[in-house]
């Protein structure tokens, strides 16, 4: 049976690590992609430094595949914290589309020649492309933008039996998370422990989900049946979300 393999892009960051962990104890071989190189230590079978904000990540992550048959591409690169949309440097907004956006076609790039039938391709945005805050610019833009691509690429895929996939998250447990409860926090004048707690209470479930639950989603596409979702965007989000587009 050919090897398959799975990569990951914001490999280091708190959920990227999670979902390195994840597909490898599914017995993928697992390239952890990153801007430092850092291993998240997850099981992984090699690691990468690449900046998937220029072109050269292309050839960069196309190297160091391992051998064998794509089964999951991920990228879960993440935006930096930034201001409020008013006083935002407006350049950072091209540039959060461009690791994000221009970043998702570089790794499709980088593992076009490992697509096979049923090879998953996914893309991690964010509920914020749907419901934007003034609290969150940059990923608010580059989500809403995200989608737009991820729509696109359902043909060119799908003539080939991939799948191209959008995992929207809500807010769960990390780091970018708690900076977003400080930005809204300190806009709103309030405690971040008040900000905390009315996070949570407009949660249907009555807390946040953890990125090892995301995880578990995003390896949930791995089944063939996952075939009918392509170009879906799967809002994982434990209800937060109140519109229905």
């Amino acid at each position: 049976m050919t090897q398959q393999i799975a990569v990951v892009t914001g490999a280091s960051g708190h959920l990227g690590s999670r979902l390195v962990a994840a597909l490898a104890a599914r017995g993928l071989s697992v390239l952890a992609v990153s801007q430092s190189g850092t291993a998240p230590r997850a099981g992984e079978v090699a690691t990468v430094a690449a900046d998937l904000a220029s072109d050269s990540a292309i050839d960069i992550i196309r190297a160091a595949l391992p051998a064998g048959e794509l089964a999951m591409a991920v990228h879960a690169v993440g935006v930096p914290p930034a201001p409020g949309v008013t006083t935002v440097e407006p350049g950072l907004l091209a540039d959060a589309v461009d690791v994000k956006v221009g970043g998702l076609l570089r790794l499709l790039r980088a593992v076009d020649d490992r697509l096979v039938a049923h090879s998953r391709f996914v893309a991690v945005g964010g509920h914020l492309g749907n419901e934007p805050s003034e609290h969150a610019p940059l990923a608010g833009v580059a989500n809403a933008a995200l989608a737009n691509l991820v729509r696109q690429l359902v043909g060119p895929l799908g003539r080939r039996g991939a799948t191209v996939h959008l995992v929207a998250p809500g807010p769960f447990e990390s780091p970018r998370t708690e900076r977003l409860i400080a930005s809204k926090a300190s806009g709103d004048g309030i405690s971040v422990e008040l900000m905390r707690e009315q996070m949570v209470a407009d949660s249907p479930l009555g807390h946040l989900p953890t990125a090892d639950d995301v995880a578990t989603l995003i390896l949930g596409l791995l089944d063939p049946a996952a075939d009918l979702l392509t170009g879906s965007t799967l809002s994982v989000d434990g209800g937060v979300r109140r519109s229905i587009f």
